[in-house]
């Protein structure tokens, strides 16, 4: 056991002190542009038709959105995505799993697929991914692929994280914890933590979240992702959510324990062309929890476009 501990230790030291890139908009997507990568990704959907991009949460996949696709399929051609280092996506052993690095590898994706007029659905971390990549497109650092948003409860001022994640942001404590708690347990409880009805939560939901927390790699880039979730000059990409021009809807669980329904006012009030829908008695992540009115309000969304 002492060896084991000792091991840990060192991994911890070694870790710490290999140089990370700031987590800023300059050094990340100015400077240090994440080289591209294949991400994993469901189809679904005539390619025909309008495409609606799928960004998940943070330690999510794809998988999260498979409750919409049966009501959406018929009239779009949807693309869910596997966020690098989570689900079937690539696990590097990197430091570059920011918001801003993610926004560039989803960017290169839909270059790769040549999508084009593509409403981008982000959701929690994906919300701020998808507000990333607005912005990029905004200063013309990227080809104008983004054509409207929907944001879900997402990721997008400077805030305090929720308890579990505070845990993990703690060096030593967030190694050990991640590491010693079992795979089944950690997916447990943030699927407890996220919805607000408790018997609601798919058992097929916790499942793939473990199985895939088991994969080489999957806690590092948990970890990675966790250290950087909020980037060091988040005060200042808030003051640009104004410069967004795109039209967006936004959906919020009201009962949101991990982002304030509150950030969802926020957020409404500072992009010009967005409406706001709040969803009672709901969560966290109102795609498994209220997928039915997810999918009806962007059904009605995309279609009055």
């Amino acid at each position: 056991m002492l060896k084991i501990i000792i091991k840990i230790f060192l991994l911890f030291l070694f870790i710490a002190c290999t140089p990370m890139q700031p987590v800023t908009w300059k050094s990340r997507i100015i400077e240090h542009p994440s080289a591209p990568l294949s991400l994993s990704y469901s189809e679904y959907g005539n390619p025909n038709h309008k495409t609606l991009l799928f960004l998940h949460g943070f330690g999510e996949n794809r998988k999260t959105w498979r409750f919409l696709v049966p009501r959406l399929m018929h009239q779009y051609h949807l693309i869910m995505v596997d966020l690098k280092g989570f689900g079937d996506s690539p696990k590097s052993d990197d430091k570059a799993y920011s918001v801003y690095d993610q926004a560039a590898l989803v960017h290169h994706f839909i270059k790769e697929k040549n999508l084009n007029n593509v409403t981008l659905v982000g959701r929690s971390f994906g919300g701020g991914v998808a507000l990333v990549m607005a912005l990029m497109q905004n200063d013309a650092l990227v080809e104008k692929k983004l054509d409207s948003l929907v944001l879900i409860n997402s990721m997008a001022y400077k805030q305090r994280l929720p308890s579990m994640m505070r845990t993990l942001n703690q060096p030593l404590i967030g190694y050990l914890g991640i590491h010693l708690y079992s795979s089944e347990i950690i997916a447990n409880e943030a699927y407890r933590y996220a919805f607000y009805n408790d018997t609601l939560i798919p058992k097929k939901s916790v499942i793939y979240a473990a199985n895939y927390m088991k994969m080489p790699l999957a806690k590092y880039a948990y970890l990675q992702t966790v250290h950087q979730l909020v980037p060091e000059d988040v005060s200042e990409i808030e003051q640009r959510y104004k410069e967004i021009a795109l039209s967006t809807l936004i959906l919020w669980g009201r009962e949101d324990v991990s982002i304030n329904v509150k950030q969802g006012y926020r957020l409404h009030k500072d992009l010009a062309r967005s409406e706001l829908k709040i969803l009672p008695f709901v969560g966290h992540m109102p795609q498994e929890e209220a997928p039915q009115s997810v999918s009806q309000e962007i059904l009605r969304f995309v279609g009055s476009l």
